[in-house]
């Protein structure tokens, strides 16, 4: 079986409540990390149109930020067939099974509820970020849904489209049971932001195909064309309900999706509105000062490039105000009273490069960053690689990463059980160690590899397209040889770097 939702009987819920404890001492280390953080600020999304970019294809950039001890292993889930029945939520809800289901490449974090980010076979990406409502009810049935919602889309959408569709009914049949959430769901025509309040409220906005968008950890959408079903999805009685609870008043003017649902400390914490001025500043032909009320999407200044987002999510507001580090002279700039962009706590950070007019096995490659970005080149994988080395990866078969994900081992976490994860873990403290004094030759080091890296996948592209013409087998098992040559090259490289500085 493929570790789906859909294998759980109600029979096997029983047992797995009892499996769904993290070992105490992950436990722990999260609850410490997660009193220094700001509540709910976790995660950076960039989002950029086709239309936007430099090559005229969808691109989207995450950092993926999240407390305490962490791990993130890469799977490659293949399609299956599913029987008819029944699927068992998390929390206990039960939906219809969908009859199969699409493969994907899983970034998964052990324990976590909303940390994952997959890329379908359908070239559908879904990602989130953090976004509190000032929900605190909201109705909730059989336990809502969460945790399940992200592998949903993978395994179902078609589309990007089809993905927000999927979710929203689900959110509006069951119920979300956290307090608030912004998913980006893309694939290689369009984007789309979807967010999410507690209970059965949503709206979702399509990304016009010229535009492009920052999205730190509060709601950006704001106004709602309530009569555009091409660029506007939501639930029923969204506005209704804003005003009975006296969060919305017909008199106030045109209905604003973010001001009526949006928690108004999070959209009032410097930690938001710094990443947001960055942000929007490092693409919008407009200067934007910190006080001024930031666009949900804009035109770019000029076409954007995977560089482009990869220098923003790596920005520690270097030049501005809210350096408090003083160019790294008085402390690590991740320690900066004004949370960044790359963050402490970020745990990866990728771009998803998703290619039209291709195949998406070929077309559609994600550029991953283990840990931290301003720290690890970004690799380039393409969705057709068959399977990741065992390194990357904490489970030999794929069936028990669903099973077992708030099963968590404690060897997980084991910084000598032999994975790849550590090595990137090592480099990064090693800099974290003494950031100030070690980031600029470890950021030489570090563009030299990605500069290879992007030439490689040059080269690769280059004689790709023909080889999938003549067999695509034969392409795809050439795509797994190519990806396995990056994975090894970069545990090289950080050995490399770590020999240098003994």
């Amino acid at each position: 079986m493929h570790g789906d939702y859909c294998q759980f009987s109600r029979k096997t819920l029983k047992n797995m409540k009892r499996l769904y404890s993290v070992s105490a001492f992950v436990l722990f280390t999260f609850i410490l990390s997660a009193q220094s953080l700001p509540e709910g600020f976790n995660c950076s999304t960039i989002i950029v149109g086709k239309e936007a970019s430099a090559t005229g294809n969808v691109l989207i950039g995450h950092n993926e930020d999240d407390g305490g001890m962490q791990v993130v292993n890469f799977y490659k889930i293949s399609p299956d067939d599913v029987e008819a029945g029944e699927a068992v939520m998390k929390n206990g809800a039960v939906i219809d099974l969908p009859g199969q289901t699409y493969g994907h490449i899983w970034l998964e974090m052990p324990g976590q509820d909303f940390a994952d980010s997959f890329l379908n076979e359908n070239g559908v990406l879904v990602t989130s970020n953090s976004c509190p409502s000032k929900e605190r009810y909201g109705e909730i049935t059989d336990g809502g849904i969460g945790y399940n919602l992200r592998k949903i889309i993978a395994e179902r959408a078609e589309s990007a489209r089809h993905g927000v569709e999927l979710a929203g009914d689900l959110v509006s049949e069951l119920g979300y049971n956290a307090s608030g959430r912004t998913y980006t769901i893309a694939d290689t025509k369009e984007a789309w932001m979807l967010s999410v309040v507690r209970g059965k409220h949503w709206v979702a906005m399509r990304v016009p195909d010229n535009h492009v968008v920052y999205l730190p950890n509060y709601y950006i959408i704001k106004q709602i064309d309530f009569n555009d079903s091409d660029n506007y999805l939501y639930s029923g009685g969204l506005k209704e309900y804003a005003v009975t609870r006296n969060w919305y008043k017909e008199e106030d003017g045109e209905f604003n999706f973010r001001e009526a649902y949006g928690n108004e400390r999070s959209a009032e914490s410097m930690s938001n509105i710094g990443r947001m001025w960055i942000g929007v500043n490092k693409m919008s032909p407009s200067e934007y000062d910190i006080q001024d009320s930031f666009p949900d999407s804009f035109i770019p200044d000029e076409p954007v490039t995977v560089s482009h987002i990869m220098n923003i999510l790596q920005n520690h507001y270097e030049g501005t105000h809210l350096d408090d580090s003083e160019k790294y002279t008085v402390h690590n700039p991740h320690q900066n009273k004004t949370m960044n962009i790359c963050a402490g706590h970020q745990q990866m950070s990728f771009v998803a490069e998703l290619r039209n007019n291709m195949p998406v096995e070929i077309g559609c490659r994600m550029w991953i960053a283990p840990r931290r970005g301003c720290v690890h080149a970004y690799m380039p994988v393409y969705y057709g690689v068959s399977d990741f080395p065992a390194g990357y990866k904490y489970y030999k078969n794929n069936d028990e990463v669903y099973e077992n994900h708030f099963r968590v081992p404690e060897d997980m976490y084991n910084e000598n059980n032999g994975k790849a994860w550590w090595s990137f873990i090592s480099v990064t403290s090693f800099v974290d160690d003494d950031y100030g004094l070690r980031i600029a030759e470890r950021k030489e080091f570090k563009n030299k590899l990605q500069q290879e890296y992007f030439e490689e996948a040059a080269k690769f592209d280059a004689r790709l397209s023909e080889m999938w013409k003549r067999n695509h087998d034969e392409a795809l098992e050439t795509v797994t040889e190519f990806n396995n040559m990056i994975f090894e090259k970069a545990l090289q490289s950080n050995k490399e770097y770590m020999q240098e500085n003994k």
